[in-house]
């Protein structure tokens, strides 16, 4: 079991996570709050079939804000609603 998934009956996160120009995605179910930004992102980079050798981040939908890496995913949850909707874009570099 990885760490970002969580043991029964434990707060789970659902994320959706669409590729830079939204034309797939994949749903990642069972992720701890706790996990990273970054780990999103190994997790859907296979799913979605995003060139290994570019350097992606996560950007919330909500906000349209780009994640820092280590920020946990739980941080930008709903309490209310534990579906958490972000779109990878490549990094471009700028700091």
């Amino acid at each position: 079991m990885s760490a970002t998934l969580t043991p029964p009956g434990q707060e789970r996160l659902t994320v959706v996570v669409s590729d830079p120009i939204g034309q797939q995605a994949v749903t990642l179910e069972g992720l701890t709050p706790t996990a990273t930004a970054q780990e999103v992102v190994a997790m859907a980079m296979s799913s979605l079939r995003l060139p290994p050798n570019l350097v992606f981040n996560l950007r919330d939908n909500a906000t349209s804000r780009l994640l820092p890496e280590n920020q946990s995913i739980g941080d930008i949850a709903a309490k209310e609603n534990p579906h958490v909707r972000v779109t990878m874009q490549p990094d471009a570099g700028l700091g």
